[in-house]
């Protein structure tokens, strides 16, 4: 392989997704996609996961302000619970978000029987979280690097004192301007600010009396506003998702670049389809590559990140195995952007040593 081209992988997809499910109220089967993950998840609170499988779960639930439109070339910032991309100021230090009204919560007996609308002050409560000794989230460094202007120092002060995190403190770099605005200040220009707000990992919004309700049980009460909710979890097992019934009306829209056919003919076919275009999603966590491959291939599962040790068999020669094409099994290769380290045993009487010829001998491979 070239190594400075980026390595890929293939998605086989399943040409049906059919289980023996209960009918929905409108007499029809529900859609439903059964897949695998490959390694366990650990929770659904954006704050305190990293893990691939709690991430890309959460971002099914909880929503940013903006997202991408990812079939374009390159892919765009949009927005999502927004009404537009956000106002900046010219020297990239101020930044003020507008949510879009009428945006609601999953129901949850949190809201007592209630509908809950999304406000500013959920995104403003979000993003202190993160501040927060308690939750102890390592992705704070993606806002301490912005130089958010008070928030450090808010942080620092819960870190010295017993009292706790103080939420409703005034800080000068995050302010809820009325219902629906959110004002963020920097002390240094960021021009690229905007797009952790893209990030359902960094900038999903949670309301505060879920926070409060569920407490060290968070993990396991997601509420968001996103298209699916979480109704069953066996840890380490099964997640199972499903439609949120309070998800507001939304379409697919997207553009290609005219070079990227395969892009366009899916902006084709999707154009104008309510979303989610899925009703329950199904996720085995089964960790060895084989029993992953052999539920697949046994149709239990309708899409699958190929483990590279089976592609000869599933993609000989970088096309759909024959008995597989037969099935109506499709495969999707993507580019995938991976970073690599090489270590060398310094101790080692070959490639180790600190002489000159040593380490000129490294340097070379």
């Amino acid at each position: 392989m070239d190594p400075r081209s980026p390595p890929r992988r293939h998605l086989l997809l399943a040409g049906a997704a059919a289980g023996a499910l209960p009918a929905l109220a409108s007499g029809r089967a529900p859609k439903t996609l059964r897949l695998a993950y490959n390694f366990a998840e650990t929770g659904f609170d954006p704050p305190q996961v990293s893990d691939q499988s709690s991430v890309q779960v959460n971002a099914h639930i909880f929503e940013p302000l903006l997202t991408y439109d990812y079939l374009a070339r390159p892919a765009r910032l949009q927005p999502l619970t927004a009404t537009a991309l956000p106002e900046v100021s010219a020297d990239f230090r101020r930044f003020v978000f507008t949510v879009r009204p009428g945006i609601f919560f999953a129901d949850d007996p949190v809201f007592k029987g209630q509908p809950r609308e999304l406000v500013a002050a959920d995104y403003a409560y979000s993003i202190r979280r993160f501040y927060d000794p308690r939750w102890k989230s390592e992705h704070l460094y993606e806002f301490e690097n912005a130089k958010i202007l008070g928030l450090s120092e808010l942080r620092q002060q819960a870190l010295k004192g017993r009292a706790g995190f103080d939420y409703d403190a005034p800080v000068d770099g995050l302010r809820v301007l009325d219902r629906y605005r959110l004002e963020l200040r920097l002390a240094d220009p960021a021009p690229r600010f905007t797009h952790v707000f893209a990030s359902p990992l960094l900038a999903a919004a949670v309301a505060r009396e879920v926070v409060d309700a569920y407490g060290d049980d968070l993990m396991a009460h997601p509420v968001g506003t996103g298209p699916f909710r979480l109704v069953q979890w066996r840890r380490g097992s099964l997640i199972v998702l499903e439609r949120n019934p309070r998800f507001r009306e939304e379409v697919f829209d997207a553009s290609s670049a005219a070079d990227q056919p395969d892009c366009q003919a899916a902006a084709a076919h999707l154009a104008g389809q309510r979303l989610p275009l899925l009703d329950r999603v199904e996720i085995s966590i089964v960790n060895e590559a084989q029993p992953r491959w052999l539920a697949f291939a046994g149709g239990q599962h309708d899409l699958l990140q190929l483990p590279p040790e089976f592609a000869p068999i599933a993609v000989p020669g970088g096309r759909v195995a024959p008995h597989l094409a037969k099935r109506g099994v499709r495969a999707q290769r993507t580019a995938e952007a991976v970073v690599a380290h090489t270590f060398f045993n310094c101790a080692d009487p070959v490639v180790g040593g600190y002489t000159p010829e040593k380490v000129a001998l490294r340097r070379a491979i």
